[in-house]
């Protein structure tokens, strides 16, 4: 495990202790020798839900890995989502009323829950945070700075304090009680946090290249790209890098992944060529699943009396939708994985840029293989 993992669960855990057990009091996995451990790991966009729609088979797959199966045994799992956009209790509140069961938010991952690992470099210093849902207004503020963030500013903020900057719309009246009163000619921004998908890329685009062709890092202030040459461009952090991401329509959305390819075109054209100096989490980042593996084993801690059991790495699975991030990051940490044909990708599109372990056609079936291959 890394640095940053390791200091990420510290900081989330002040020990072992304080996993919630209120899902898991009862969960006692049984093994043997012929039944070795298994641990799950779950995207939910394409896999367990498409949009706002439950698929019938997420819950069948979830009353399975409570015990509900021939073994009789329980199974710990949890979420990692490249979604977010809200705080990891939130998310989990919410899971629990998809999914008709308590799912506590130590069960939850998403896109920006790993970046809690910048607060350390970043507590107290200006940062711009690019994207995630509108509404409420201030809400995905308030995440950032419940993770540590003190100083945190919004393309909103920036929008009202000049209209000029985005003149194609006028600033959002619905998120003018959200909005933070800042003289931006006194801030120096020290990094770009692309929080979530943007929803609106125009503006953003902009705002991402102000703030590093800035001088210290001012809003409103621009360097000659000679200059550029010589001066700390402020970092930008994507929570992660999904090109494309499956809803209830009946073909992918475009998400961070192509938000990103854009602001880079942009960025190389304005700068004369200048590259990103950027950072993504998420799926199918290292880091994520560092972090994710650490947590499952937390998990199966506490619904095991064997207080030093482990998952080998081919028993922990990765069941997703997308190829290039839930197949593409299992298989590079050592997992298995599992691909459905339930969100992005689908057979006409030809064999999966990533190899997964199986393939099968929906959440449901995918468990009852893992099963089958490992206990039979």
């Amino acid at each position: 495990m890394s640095l940053l993992s390791a200091g990420l669960l510290s900081a989330r855990y002040s020990s072992a202790r304080q996993l919630s057990r209120t899902a898991f009091n009862a969960r006692k996995i049984s093994t043997t020798k012929s039944r070795p451990p298994i641990a799950i790991a779950f995207d939910i966009d394409g896999v367990l839900k498409q949009g706002s729609k439950v698929l019938p088979e997420a819950l069948q797959t979830l009353d399975m890995l409570e015990g509900n199966n021939q073994w009789h045994t329980k199974v710990p799992y949890l979420f990692i989502t490249n979604s977010g956009g809200k705080m990891e209790s939130e998310r989990a509140k919410d899971l629990s009323k998809d999914f008709q069961r308590k799912v506590t938010k130590d069960q939850v991952i998403q896109a920006h829950t790993v970046m809690q690992s910048l607060a350390r470099m970043y507590a107290d210093k200006p940062i711009l945070m690019i994207g995630g849902p509108n509404l409420p207004p201030g809400g995905c503020r308030s995440v950032l700075e419940s993770y540590g963030f003190n100083q945190v500013y919004t393309a909103f903020d920036l929008h009202a304090y000049a209209p000029a900057s985005y003149p194609y719309a006028a600033p959002d009246p619905e998120q003018q009680k959200a909005v933070r009163q800042v003289d931006f000619s006194k801030v120096q921004f020290e990094a770009i946090f692309v929080f979530h998908d943007s929803r609106e890329w125009g503006r953003d685009i902009q705002y991402c290249v102000d703030v590093m062709r800035s001088d210290g890092g001012v809003f409103g202030t621009v360097l000659s790209n000679k200059e550029l040459l010589n001066r700390k461009i402020p970092p930008i952090y994507f929570s992660h890098g999904d090109l494309l991401w499956g809803n209830d329509f009946s073909v992918p959305r475009l998400g961070q992944g192509a938000f990103r390819f854009a602001l880079e075109s942009v960025w190389k054209q304005v700068s004369n060529g200048a590259e990103l100096n950027a950072t993504t989490f998420g799926k199918p980042e290292q880091l994520t699943y560092e972090y994710a593996n650490e947590l499952l084993h937390e998990l199966l801690r506490h619904t095991s009396e064997d207080k030093n059991l482990r998952v080998s790495p081919e028993n922990v699975w990765m069941i997703g939708d997308n190829p290039a991030s839930d197949v593409m990051g299992a298989n590079g940490f050592g997992w298995s994985s599992a691909l459905v044909r339930t969100g992005v990708w689908t057979d006409d599109q030809g064999p999966p840029a990533h190899k997964p372990t199986l393939i099968a056609d929906n959440v449901q079936q995918a468990v009852e293989q893992i099963m089958k291959r490992t206990w039979n």
